[in-house]
């Protein structure tokens, strides 16, 4: 019988010492290594873990899929969705800056996704950084294409960055 995902992140985690966190560093820039391979933890232990992550969030306990997004990162830093759901709870969690940074590496891993930019910019508007909102809705329009499977996510960026455009005359002139 294998071992329901809070165990093992449990038993995986108390595992970890500074020896192993020193490996791991030197392994990953002399090899690109990840602690799952390290640690000889397989892809579908680490998928059990994201689609309980995943229902936690989709079931609003943001606070707990946060923590075992934080794992799957910390055991995987090279897999996109880890990151995703890293960036979701956090700006779910009202957690901004942490949440661009998740997102900014979920981009990274693939700069052809308009998800992690257009996330990272909801996130810098809820920070009032109008300008970087701006860049961040602009690549996701760069990013994705007319009648692609990403049109919704096309056409909110467009309006929103041109609400955003719109709204520099007049907070200059009421200044």
């Amino acid at each position: 019988m294998s071992a329901s995902p809070e165990e093992l992140t449990d038993s995986l985690v108390s595992e970890v010492s500074e020896d192993d966190l020193a490996q791991i560093t030197a392994d990953f820039i002399k090899n690109g290594k990840t602690l799952r391979e390290l640690k000889g933890v397989t892809r579908d232990e680490l998928e059990a873990v994201y689609q309980v992550a995943y229902q936690l969030y989709s079931g609003g306990d943001y606070e707990k899929a946060r923590k075992l997004f934080e794992f799957l990162c910390f055991f995987d830093h090279l897999e996109r969705k880890y990151w995703l759901g890293m960036g979701g709870c956090r700006q779910m969690l009202k957690q901004y800056e942490p949440a661009i940074e998740a997102y900014s590496l979920a981009m990274l891993l693939d700069s052809n996704d308009p998800l992690p930019p257009f996330h990272a910019a909801e996130c810098h508007i809820a920070l009032g950084h109008r300008d970087a909102a701006i860049s961040g809705l602009t690549a996701a329009l760069e990013w994705s294409t007319e009648g692609s499977e990403h049109q919704a996510l096309r056409e909110r960026a467009k309006a929103l960055r041109a609400i955003l455009e719109e709204s520099a005359p007049a907070a200059a002139e009421e200044g």
